[in-house]
């Protein structure tokens, strides 16, 4: 039985209220998706971690709501936590600066320019499913940075028109096109 199987019958065993089965999808599922929530919330450990949470609160609480035939497990289970990274990123301040404290015990405001991966290599590198990279990789260049900017960076359609100089229209055909590409690559 291969991992997105074994997701989705563990989630449909937390719809019917089994705690054993939570605690499974969490082993199998959290590793990949920490990841998302942290890159959302500019390596904010804590957010990160909150974000996490909800997204498994959220799932003990609307498990019956997944629908197999929609989307695999995995990417349902990415959704949640994105959706759960952005609520937290959109009710904190956004004026506030990136503070550390050093060892003397004095903070001091750091502005520091990521020298780490793209969004897309680090999704690719975080990814240990080979069959997500290799559907990845299936998209166009415009429709790929255009999923990655949404589902990890959490762009919404009128941010990706403005960022990748296309109509609206564009974007939401070039989401909805690769999304279910994605999907009949993934089900192949």
């Amino acid at each position: 039985m291969n991992s997105g199987i074994a997701l989705e019958v563990l989630i449909g065993r937390v719809a019917l209220g089994d705690r054993v089965a939570l605690r499974a999808v969490y082993d199998a599922s959290a590793a990949r998706l920490y990841p998302i929530a942290l890159r959302l919330l500019g390596g904010e450990r804590a957010l990160a971690e909150d974000a996490l949470q909800e997204a498994f609160v959220a799932l003990w609480h609307h498990a019956g709501r997944y629908q197999a035939h929609r989307a695999p497990a995995m990417a349902w289970l990415a959704t949640l936590v994105r959706n759960k990274a952005l609520d937290i990123g959109r009710s904190r301040p956004n004026h506030l600066p990136f503070e550390v404290t050093d060892g003397d015990g004095e903070t001091r405001t750091v502005d520091v320019a990521s020298d780490g991966l793209t969004p897309e290599e680090s999704l690719l590198q975080q990814c240990e499913d080979k069959r997500l990279s290799h559907c990845i990789d299936q998209l166009e260049a415009a429709p790929r940075q255009a999923i990655m900017l949404a589902y990890f960076d959490g762009l919404t359609h009128r941010d990706l028109a403005v960022r990748l100089a296309q109509p609206v229209g564009t974007v939401k055909a070039w989401i909805r096109r690769s999304l279910q590409r994605l999907q009949r690559c993934m089900e192949a």
